[in-house]
């Protein structure tokens, strides 16, 4: 094994036994060579082939940081909030704000393929996670939808798993789009955040296998506590 890779695999396994916890400063490129005898070049070798599994972060002038778990989940896929806040160890829970019968807007009406004006019911709601919150939004739906989601426990169930698992859906792809609002009063009061504070606003709109759209849930982020990632094939 080349010496590059046994000074990986030790401090490999230093993270992840937490000997280094996340966050925690490596030792100096120095001091790494005087622990396992070998040259600079060696070291960062092995700091970089840490840094390309995403376990150890190296800022210049700063030195190299083992990596803070991320909460992030990837953009465009159709894993639930709640299912991937859990797998990631946090306690994940929501309340349900409000129930109420709106109109469809033209963007919400467009969405859903309905007409403009047409009755649909808006579910407010906020989700924390290890008590905090970080996301707040509102749903809407075609009330024979929103009806059968509300039959289920949306304070601890995934939409899409309840679409899916519960309601018989077949969900082939989501379509998403994010951009960056000010959190607003209303808002702000939720998350607890001043109201020029900027929020990571994201759109979803589930389409089963026949392509055709079942909700149209908006999602307000504290970019502080919450990130999306996507990676783009070409």
């Amino acid at each position: 094994m080349p010496l590059f890779a046994q000074v990986q695999q030790s401090l490999r396994q230093s993270i992840l036994e937490k000997q280094l916890a996340p966050g925690q400063k490596l030792p100096s490129e120095s001091k790494l060579q005087a622990q396992f005898g070998v040259s600079r070049i060696t070291v960062r070798q092995a700091l970089s082939a840490l840094q390309a599994e995403g376990l150890v972060e190296t800022f210049n002038g700063k030195g190299s940081f083992v990596t803070r778990p991320s909460n992030a989940p990837q953009l465009g896929m159709l894993t639930g909030f709640y299912e991937h806040m859990r797998s990631k160890g946090y306690h994940a829970q929501g309340k349900t704000l409000a129930v109420r019968t709106v109109k469809a807007s033209t963007r919400v009406a467009h969405s859903l393929k309905l007409a403009v004006g047409a009755p649909l019911t808006c579910i407010s709601h906020v989700r924390l996670v290890d008590g905090e919150a970080i996301v707040c939004g509102k749903l809407f739906a075609p009330p024979s939808i929103a009806e059968a989601l509300l039959a289920h426990d949306l304070e601890t169930a995934d939409t899409m798993s309840v679409l899916e698992a519960n309601l018989g859906y077949r969900l082939e792809s989501t379509h998403i789009e994010a951009s960056a609002v000010a959190a607003g009063v209303e808002r702000g009061k939720i998350l607890n955040v001043a109201p020029d504070t900027p929020l990571l606003y994201v759109s979803f709109v589930p389409h089963d296998i026949e392509n055709q759209p079942l909700i149209y849930a908006q999602m307000y982020f504290r970019p502080d506590k919450f990130t999306y990632r996507a990676v783009i094939r070409r």
